[in-house]
């Protein structure tokens, strides 16, 4: 499903609409500029120090290296040159990139019944674009995955979303999920807009009147009662026990997933190097051995964990809870009340280009089946929309 989506520059970013007029810039935060080109500044300043050979040292390793074994033959595997100037090159990359960023920038000013946008890209010139609140289709809740140094994150979007993207305004950025759905459903009862989300079936709006509904008193308006098959087959992928007292989802452990694979490549060369240095232990000190093997260790049951963990859900007469069973012990994650629900929809990352149930209420989200494919997915949401509407 290709969508032509916006760009935001900012990680911290809010609109505060109640004091209009009001303007704020999305750029690129200073929390990320200046650790940038200060990590760059030093890559360029140590590729010239050693360039320029700062300590007018003339011993090197290999001469020490000769001493120590007149006989041997030694070879640098890259000459000193070429890996400092790589060194310089890469910082200066660094502090490129990062001031090209900074010269990015959105300036939003909202009089309270007009949004207008000032958009300057790295290069070129300024953009003005002005919208009445009313042409504006609704506000749409995003989520990105972001580099953030050698970090990755989710990145929280809402925006004022239009039928041209450059035209989309930002409305609020975090990387914190904290309150996030109710920040989105403030501001869409503030403008009058309807609350916009990307699903499997297209974009789902749902009106300023509906937006405090339970998926129960949604049921009619979306015409979702019936809607499940109870013949419809799922898919072997998909385990389904039903108990007098609870209905559990589980899903078949898939070897053959990415992420598996990660893991079983991970596990591999953990233990092939554990057992290499096994081999040959001398000119490691016994801190170094017992560091190494603690590490390697750790390492090894985290992929295993990975490797064998299985997600359930649990489905109670009053609430629906969210599990990972690791071996002969599960762990709960969260849980939310049948009647709080309001929405199940199958929704897209679009990092990982997959798909996942996502069950939510007004404070809690569940994740679901990130490793299934579409039809699963579906047959999944179906089925909790038919058991939450109909246990009431």
């Amino acid at each position: 499903m290709k969508r032509n989506i916006p760009s935001h520059y900012s990680y911290n970013f809010k609109l505060n609409i109640d004091d209009a007029p009001t303007k704020e810039s999305d750029r690129l935060n200073l929390r990320i500029l200046l650790p940038g080109l200060f990590l760059g500044l030093i890559l360029v300043l140590l590729g010239i120090f050693e360039l320029t050979n700062g300590l007018n040292s003339q011993s090197q390793l290999f001469d020490k290296l000769s001493e120590a074994d007149p006989n041997g033959i030694y070879h640098s595997f890259m000459s000193p040159v070429v890996f400092d100037c790589i060194i310089i090159i890469l910082g200066l990359g660094i502090i490129t990139s990062l001031i090209l960023s900074n010269l990015r920038y959105k300036k939003i000013f909202f009089d309270g019944k007009n949004i207008t946008m000032v958009k300057r890209s790295s290069f070129g010139k300024k953009v003005t674009y002005k919208n009445k609140i009313s042409d504006f289709l609704g506000v749409m809740l995003r989520i990105e995955f972001v580099q953030c140094g050698f970090m990755t994150q989710n990145r929280y979007i809402v925006e004022l979303h239009h039928k041209s993207s450059d035209r989309a305004v930002p409305l609020y950025i975090s990387t914190s999920e904290k309150n996030i759905r109710q920040i989105w459903v403030d501001y869409a009862k503030k403008l009058n807009l309807p609350t916009l989300l990307y699903t499997d079936e297209g974009i789902l709006q749902r009106n300023v009147p509906d937006l405090d509904k339970s998926l129960r008193e949604m049921a009619d308006i979306w015409n979702l009662r019936g809607k499940f098959d109870p013949k419809a087959k799922h898919s072997s992928r998909i385990v389904l026990k039903e108990t007098p007292n609870k209905i559990i989802i589980k899903l078949r452990k898939v070897l053959w997933d990415g992420y598996n694979i990660l893991g079983i490549l991970c596990l591999f060369m953990l233990a092939l190097t554990m057992f290499i240095v096994s081999l040959n232990t001398q000119g490691f000190s016994q801190n170094f051995l017992i560091a190494f093997y603690g590490i390697c260790s750790l390492g090894i049951v985290a992929s295993v964990f990975v490797l064998f963990r299985k997600e359930k859900l649990v489905l109670k007469k009053d609430k629906i809870v969210h599990t990972h069973k690791y071996f002969l012990f599960s762990t709960k994650h969260d849980e939310i009340f049948k009647k709080d629900i309001n929405g199940v929809y199958v929704s897209f990352n679009p990092a990982t280009e997959r798909y996942f149930v996502t069950i939510t209420s007004a404070e809690k989200n569940i994740i679901f089946g990130k490793k299934l494919p579409i039809a699963d997915l579906k047959w999944i949401k179906n089925f909790l929309i038919e058991q939450i509407i109909c246990s009431d």
